[in-house]
């Protein structure tokens, strides 16, 4: 009996063991495309959604400031006699 079992395991067990194998990378394959493909969609999702507007109180939205500001910086501040 134990020979039989040995027989039968040394007969079977590489091709089984190959046929596991190929299943289990299989199902990690398709694991990892499942995950990518929801990694995809959500950034396709947050890529839908409309940006908010910026508050007032926000660096650059002020347009009166901006204004000023660029007058200051571009201000003829020489004064020489001719």
């Amino acid at each position: 009996m134990p020979d039989r079992l040995l027989d039968l395991a040394l007969v079977y067990g590489p091709g089984f063991a190959v046929c596991f194998i190929g299943w289990l990378s299989l199902r990690l394959y398709q694991g990892i495309r499942d995950l990518l493909r929801r990694a995809n969609r959500q950034v396709d999702d947050a890529l839908a959604q409309p940006v908010p507007a910026a508050a007032d109180n926000q660096p650059g939205t002020d347009t009166d400031l901006l204004d000023t500001i660029t007058a200051a910086w571009n201000a003829d501040t020489r004064k020489e006699a001719p």
